[in-house]
């Protein structure tokens, strides 16, 4: 087995605390992003509170992974890419879906976006008129990429170094 494999379960614990610095990481890297494309969508707060939860997500599913494959970090990239390239076509295709994010979840806005559009595409919900703007699309894809390398990258070093203290 490779240093990059892990045959031991990585503790829910572990996992969340490996998650919140991938979250950080992600959640600074779409912000500098962001700003690099002077783009005013996605919003920055929604931006980064996705990015952090994206993190924390990351982390648990890293150590859901551990349970059942041996080759965890694999999986973990293959997954959070796939999720990446997912989100961002569509973000890209579909159209928004109707009416308002709840405001207690304008934190997370990023992340409900994609999971509206899926809801209207089940017949949960409806898509509205409105598409996001074509001149953001590839600052949002850049984001969605750098959020699942960030989690990939950061996760399972992190907790083999959470698991030498």
């Amino acid at each position: 087995m490779s240093s990059t494999q892990h045959s031991a379960k990585v503790g829910w614990g572990t996992g969340l605390l490996a998650g919140t610095g991938a979250g950080l990481v992600a959640a600074v890297a779409s912000a500098i992003i962001r700003a690099l494309f002077h783009a005013t969508l996605p919003p920055l707060v929604p931006t980064m509170g996705s990015a952090f939860v994206a993190g924390l997500v990351g982390g648990l599913l890293y150590a859901g992974l551990t349970r059942f494959l041996d080759y965890a970090v694999r999986a973990l990239w293959i997954l959070v890419l796939l999720l990446a390239t997912v989100d961002s076509i569509l973000v890209a295709i579909l159209p928004a879906a109707a009416g308002r994010t709840p405001p207690f979840l304008f934190p997370l806005a990023g992340l409900m976006f994609p999971i509206r559009q899926i809801a209207a595409l089940v017949g949960l919900g409806q898509f509205g008129t409105g598409r996001f703007p074509v001149q953001f699309l590839f600052a949002n894809t850049v984001i969605h990429y750098v959020t699942a390398a960030s989690v990939a990258l950061v996760v399972p070093p992190l907790v083999r170094l959470l698991r030498r203290s």
